[in-house]
């Protein structure tokens, strides 16, 4: 995908996130039990949606907005730093009922991470959302969905379990809402979580960028597109929790699948 400027003025680039501060490394051991949960097995007509790369300005009040109108509960997955920047809108999201997971603090690509960059990321994310929101994440997911052996390590220290997806957008490009709606409305289904967005991932420190727009069109087209695949979901009779509503409901002596 392009990533050269745009003609015309470019937006100035937010700060980037400051990585000469590492924070300060415990010295734990590693501990407890991980889970990686793509869906779940179970009996109840229960699906999760997640939101990904907020709280943003520009989408989520879009979906939150939605999410009311159907009374659904959702997961959203923030970003440490834009939580800071947007206090006032990450605290909304759990104002609403709504519940928060790690999506690291500025989005960088763990696969490629070492242990000292993936624990900036998973722990300075995880304390940034606790300390704008009050509420502590009980899930970790990696961005683009790439996760290494220190990313699980890390997760673990924190006592959080990863939370991937087994149903996105579907469609490549941007598509039409339409063609995501009817995607989204064919493949979810009980125990499903479902992976969308309300922000913008590495383009929200590239303003302008070609990538960044190609971004934000997709975007767009998704939250046009959920309002006609909830109701669709909905009248079909399935029902919408959080990660936390369909974990609970898995079937007993079922394995997370």
């Amino acid at each position: 995908m392009a990533t050269q400027a745009l003609a015309g003025p470019v937006a100035v680039a937010p700060e980037p996130p400051d990585h000469d501060q590492p924070a300060e490394q415990p010295d734990l051991p590693n501990r407890g039990s991980h889970r990686v949960i793509w869906a779940i097995e179970t009996d109840e007509p229960l699906a999760a949606l997640t939101f990904d790369d907020g709280p943003d300005p520009e989408f989520t009040p879009r979906v939150l907005e939605i999410l009311a109108r159907y009374e659904v509960p959702a997961t959203f997955f923030m970003m440490g730093w834009n939580a800071s920047t947007h206090p006032e809108l990450a605290r909304q999201v759990v104002a609403a009922g709504h519940e928060i997971g790690n999506h690291t603090h500025s989005h960088e690509n763990l696969a490629f991470a070492t242990n000292e960059e993936t624990f900036e990321q998973l722990h300075r994310g995880h304390d940034t959302i606790e300390a704008v929101t009050g509420v502590r994440p009980r899930w970790f997911r990696p961005p683009r969905g790439q996760l290494s052996g220190f990313g699980i390590r890390h997760a673990t220290m924190l006592g959080v379990d990863t939370v991937l997806w087994s149903v996105t957008r579907g469609i490549p490009g941007a598509g039409t809402p339409r063609e995501v709606r009817d995607h989204l409305v064919q493949h979810v289904g009980p125990g499903d979580i479902v992976d969308l967005h309300d922000g913008l991932g590495r383009g929200t420190f590239n303003p302008g960028r070609d990538f960044t727009e190609d971004l934000r069109v997709r975007r767009d087209v998704e939250l046009d597109a959920l309002p006609g695949a909830i109701e669709q979901l909905l009248e079909r009779g399935l029902r919408f929790g959080t990660v936390s509503d369909i974990v609970a409901a898995e079937r007993p002596g079922a394995g997370v699948a």
